[in-house]
């Protein structure tokens, strides 16, 4: 049972076209920094056309899902388009996603759960309405010319070296003093280093965002910090800042449920203890 396209976070929103992006950041890297080392005359700086980019790349993975789904059927799986929820221990309610056709139910002697998971939006005004999320970065149809990117985990710092090296003006925000802190200090330290030799601005120590504005005029945001401390002029405010796994739909009773909104898994007996 899958509510949205096969292959999950990381074939459609994930790993795979962040690769993709990731490939077209080191060729452009290659042609403005390495190629006239090798005899080559780039002329001006390459100028990439995202929305061909953006075309090439989600064909592929529309191809990816399409593998899928031909491999389930090759396997005899059963493939459901849907929501499901939990009615008992045994026993699934499915709601298809397509609204054409009624609520039915089917039974198992095991039932897996492999919801996953998505981006969250931290607390404050006008975050969650003028920003986007890791996920919405792969919808955007044109490469911003200014991108704040909130976050210190690999997902931001990928991200904003890919708009960095594609031609964007990136600013980075952490909460405390680099990015990647829990990593080694070698790799942190070295990281921090290249970012800042690339172009990208790091906002240090800022205890996050306060709020995010919305300019009329210019259709821009503008990125309040906790210590006190601005951003003007965004096009895209990008949340990395954390993900919570899919099953609020699975638990009425829970406070909390990461990707599981409608599985009710209080009626199969599970208890989640997810603080919100």
């Amino acid at each position: 049972v899958e509510r949205a396209r096969l292959g999950g976070t990381c074939v459609n929103v994930g790993c795979v076209p962040k690769k993709v992006m990731w490939s077209a950041a080191t060729m452009a890297e290659t042609l403005d920094h390495e190629a006239s080392h090798y005899g080559f005359d780039v002329g001006a700086k390459p100028k990439v056309d995202w929305p061909k980019l953006k075309k090439a790349r989600d064909a592929y993975v529309l191809r990816l899902n399409g593998i899928y789904e031909r491999g389930l059927k090759s396997a005899g799986v059963t493939f459901l388009v849907g929501d499901a929820t939990f009615a008992d221990s045994h026993t699934l309610q499915i709601t298809p996603s397509s609204g054409t056709s009624d609520m039915f139910t089917v039974t198992a002697d095991k039932i897996l759960i492999a919801t996953g998971g998505r981006p969250i939006f931290p607390s404050g005004a006008g975050i969650e309405e003028y920003c986007i999320s890791s996920d919405g970065f792969f919808d955007l149809e044109e490469l911003p010319k200014v991108a704040v990117i909130v976050g210190a985990g690999y997902i931001a710092v990928e991200l904003a070296g890919v708009l960095n090296s594609l031609g964007s003006e990136v600013h980075l925000v952490v909460r405390k003093a680099k990015a990647l802190r829990e990593f080694d200090d070698t790799i942190s330290e070295a990281l921090d280093h290249a970012m800042v030799k690339s172009g990208i601005t790091i906002h240090r120590n800022t205890n996050g965002v306060a709020n995010v504005t919305l300019d009329a005029n210019t259709k821009t945001k503008t990125v309040a910090l906790q210590n006190g401390d601005f951003i003007y002029g965004a096009d895209t405010v990008m949340m990395a800042a954390g993900r919570v796994p899919n099953v609020e739909d699975l638990c009425n009773a829970c406070e909390f449920a990461p990707n599981v909104e409608t599985l009710h898994l209080e009626s199969a007996g599970v208890k989640l203890m997810v603080p919100r």
